[in-house]
């Protein structure tokens, strides 16, 4: 299992802090990382004074803006909104494309698209974000390694993608 530790103090965008001496971690959580290669990583995540993991989750994906979508009650899925390419680019669709988040949570939910760059797996308590706690992250873990196991079926999925791609364009 991979570990990653994402430190961000919200007020600087930084890791540094002597940049931000006042700036203390409050809590950490966890959270299931899934990158478009399908390398899936447990990471740190550092709730800074303010509450929020919001930007500790934007650099753990790598972006500015980002999108919530609910995987079921307690958890939510964080995606790159930078990531979304234009659908008339096939080169752009096939590098951003992550059929492993797509269809791990399709396990949970109805899915009407597919989703495209880094994905983040988070708790939620009502409308806050929380960490996952170790069973909840080794439940999607699992999740995603038995998706991952069936590499055919996770490139029918990507070529399925791409020909409805190529259709449009």
């Amino acid at each position: 299992m991979t570990t990653k530790t994402a430190h961000v103090f919200p007020q600087t965008g930084t890791d540094d802090t002597a940049a931000r001496p006042d700036a203390t971690a409050v809590d950490v959580g966890q959270a299931l990382r899934i990158d478009v290669d399908g390398t899936i990583d447990t990471i740190d995540l550092t709730r800074a004074q303010d509450g929020s993991y919001g930007t500790a989750i934007g650099e753990a994906i790598g972006c500015r803006r980002y999108t919530i979508t609910d995987v079921d009650a307690q958890t939510d899925m964080w995606i790159d909104d930078e990531g979304m390419p234009d659908l008339g680019d096939v080169e752009m669709v096939t590098a951003t494309l992550n059929p492993l988040a797509t269809l791990l949570l399709a396990e949970h939910r109805e899915i009407y698209q597919p989703y495209f760059g880094v994905a983040l797996f988070a708790g939620r308590d009502g409308e806050r974000t929380t960490g996952l706690d170790a069973a909840h992250v080794m439940r999607l873990r699992t999740e995603a390694e038995a998706i991952a196991s069936r590499p055919a079926h996770l490139e029918a999925f990507r070529q399925r993608v791409i020909a409805a791609v190529t259709r449009r364009a």
